[in-house]
């Protein structure tokens, strides 16, 4: 479980990384200054394998399943970088 957990966040933290370096490479080609007032919120929709789902009120409907994360990147009131992850559903349908 912790290998697979340190894979995902390795993943995703990869994943974050490059795309946040590829946008900015073409959005400010040829800007001398960065304002950072005019930050991009970056939401990625991630299917997670192998997660604790409970989608009732009790523990006894808690299971092991495939879910869908939304990862929200510099958000309002977000320091730059500062990523929030959120659970959507227990499946990975339209994630």
């Amino acid at each position: 479980m912790a290998k697979a957990t340190k894979l995902f966040l390795s993943s995703l933290i990869h994943f974050l990384f490059t795309t946040l370096r590829i946008q900015g490479a073409t959005e400010y080609d040829n800007v001398t200054g960065h304002n950072p007032a005019k930050t991009l919120i970056q939401i990625r929709r991630v299917c997670v394998p192998n997660q604790v789902c409970c989608p009732g009120k009790s523990a006894k409907d808690c299971y092991r399943t495939n879910v869908c994360i939304e990862v929200r990147c510099n958000g309002p009131n977000q320091p730059i970088g500062t990523c929030q992850q959120a659970m959507l559903t227990c499946n990975c349908n339209n994630c």
